[in-house]
């Protein structure tokens, strides 16, 4: 085992790599539809950003013959199976891989081909493969993400609707892919079948799989695309989604007369059948109606009148609100402040109707909200602009409504996601925001640990003790009851001292609350703190409460819940004198 896995890691050059990759696979390069490649989990070495990586021995894929899915007498003659290999596609896949760069392409962290670490020995180009050293390994590192039918089998078969909806939306992903192939790269992907489709945790799907991508109608002389598709199609392409003339070989076709979306076109109508026709799709095993025509007109037996893809974007199918949800959720940096203000405001009541799932609100939303935050709410200049204001203004609810909701069960996720905001989110010099912050106090009083709620939560919090705003003082006071239990020494004296200024404040209703709290805060204090307060208590409400009669109710209340604090030879003493004079103001 140690031998092999020094043979998998290529000594010094994967160390160069800025990713942790696990040892063991989620799965084995012997699976089906893997095409040599194992899927690792990968964290980056600095920030711990999640990540997948895909590994192959090249040794091994050189001696993984292919099999031929199956190919008429004619394509026969393009290619001779029997010496074919993994090893070429695989290289194939690896240089296409980072050279293809879009919003819906698998995104290609980092690669590494161990046998040329460095550029000191340059790699062999897509035209000279056979040349490639097929001694070491390939590791690419990507975003996080699933093969297509391992997502199909996780899909929960209770919520059919919500599961057709999300479908929907990885189709509307992979249109726009190849719609980037066809007309921006110029080439045709030649392998659109599920294993070249995988799904992120937002639930975007994504293209990958480049073991054949090929530009069509190209001069080569070998009447039809590249060599190297015609020499690995056969092989790679399963035969259910090669379309007639790629089953016949006839690529003298697809060179005169076929437009570069032809093969790709027919290929994703099987593609299409084949994820609704999944048990969980949601759709009772039936493509959807409005797309059934559609798919007739994508397998037609002539390359040249298959339509392209990127009307079948217009579909109705494609018209839900959670597929326009994700697309404003895309496109929502380029947006107008004022549309992306209202967009944000709107995703709350989203959320609760239950129009965007779980893992859309922790790997969708949440990223643009911190985005959001980080911005502006550490920039006293932006947030002195009313626009940035009221962005924040929309975040904060919506980033604590989904801390509450889907983080807070899980504290791994909330350590990582909303910990390191909370410092940010007290620097914010706006009142609005911090209401917002304090009405969900009990949110980071049940996730954060002692030290972080002393030092990031009530220090900076305190400023709201002596705020001008008399709302926001006692929304600080009543906010600060949750996290008594977990202040150290030095904050529960600081707090006693705003306590002692509390009883004096000009608002009736916020010394009725210190009162209160007073009685609440009193069993945590040492000897000394609790008698000096206590005292000052029953001086300061027969001076000031009396002309409030809830004041008044709630200092006999304090005094109630004071006597079981006093020792018993004290309590006779400050309890019955209290009420004595107490009652006799009253007369």
């Amino acid at each position: 085992m140690a031998s092999w896995l020094g043979s998998l890691w290529g000594g010094s050059g994967a160390s160069s790599l800025p990713y942790n990759i696990s040892t063991e696979p989620l799965s084995p390069s012997t699976n089906k539809g893997s095409h040599g490649w194992a899927i690792h989990t990968a964290t980056h070495k600095t920030n711990g950003e999640e990540a997948t990586a895909f590994q192959a021995s090249k040794a091994a894929l050189a001696k993984t013959s292919l099999q031929q899915r199956s190919q008429s007498l004619a394509a026969a003659r393009y290619s001779d199976s029997s010496n074919l290999t993994q090893l070429v596609p695989a290289l194939h896949h690896f240089h296409r891989i980072k050279r293809l760069i879009h919003p819906r392409i698998l995104r290609a962290h980092a690669t590494l081909d161990t046998d040329y670490p460095d550029d000191s020995k340059p790699s062999p180009g897509l035209d000279a493969l056979d040349k490639v050293a097929a001694t070491g390994n390939l590791i690419i590192v990507t975003e996080k993400a699933i093969p297509l039918d391992d997502w199909l089998e996780n899909l929960n078969p209770h919520t059919a609707q919500a599961n057709a909806a999300a479908v929907s939306w990885g189709i509307y992903n992979i249109v726009e892919a190849l719609g980037f192939l066809h007309t921006q790269a110029k080439v045709a992907h030649g392998m659109i079948c599920p294993d070249a489709v995988f799904v992120t945790p937002g639930g975007d799907f994504k293209l990958g799989g480049f073991d054949l991508v090929t530009p069509l109608g190209i001069a080569d002389g070998g009447g039809g695309p590249t060599p190297h598709f015609r020499k690995y199609d056969a092989s790679v392409c399963p035969a259910d989604y090669r379309s007639p003339e790629r089953l016949n070989g006839r690529y003298d076709t697809l060179q005169q007369s076929a437009p570069v979306h032809s093969i790709d076109c027919y290929s994703l109508a099987v593609l299409i059948e084949y994820i609704y026709t999944h048990p969980s799709a949601g759709t009772n095993g039936q493509v959807p109606a409005p797309l059934q025509k559609a798919l007739l007109r994508m397998k037609n037996e002539s390359p040249k009148l298959r339509p392209r893809l990127q009307p079948l974007l217009k579909c109705p199918v494609f018209d839900n609100p959670y597929v326009k949800a994700q697309i404003f959720l895309d496109e929502v940096v380029s947006k107008p402040a004022e549309e992306k203000i209202i967009f944000l405001q709107s995703l709350p009541d989203v959320l609760n109707r239950g129009v965007l799932n779980e893992n859309v609100a922790i790997y969708k939303i949440l990223p643009l909200l911190v985005m959001g935050l980080r911005a502006s709410a550490g920039n006293e200049a932006a947030m002195s602009q009313d626009i940035n204001r009221r962005e924040v203004l929309a975040i904060v609810p919506l980033l604590f409504q989904i801390a509450e909701s889907y983080l807070a069960k899980t504290p791994a996720l909330f350590q990582k996601h909303i910990t390191p905001l909370v410092p940010l989110l007290f620097v914010v010099n706006d009142r609005g925001v911090r209401g917002s912050i304090l009405q969900k106090i009990s949110v980071l009083e049940s996730q954060l640990d002692k030290s972080a709620l002393n030092s990031s939560v009530f220090e900076p919090m305190c400023s709201g003790f002596t705020d001008s705003s008399g709302p926001l003082r006692e929304l600080t006071l009543k906010s600060t009851v949750v996290l008594v239990p977990k202040l150290n020494h030095a904050n529960l004296e600081k707090l006693v001292r705003y306590l002692v200024r509390l009883q004096a404040d000009p608002e009736a209703s916020i010394r009725t609350n210190t009162v209160i709290f007073i009685g609440k805060v009193a069993p945590h204090l040492t000897e000394n703190s609790r008698q000096k307060l206590i005292v000052s208590v029953n001086e300061r409400c027969r001076a000031k409460c009396l002309s409030h009669c809830c004041c008044l109710l709630t200092f006999f209340t304090h005094i109630y819940t004071a006597a079981s604090i006093y020792s018993q030879h004290e309590r006779p003493v400050h309890t019955v004198s209290s009420c004595c004079i107490t009652c006799s103001h009253c007369l």
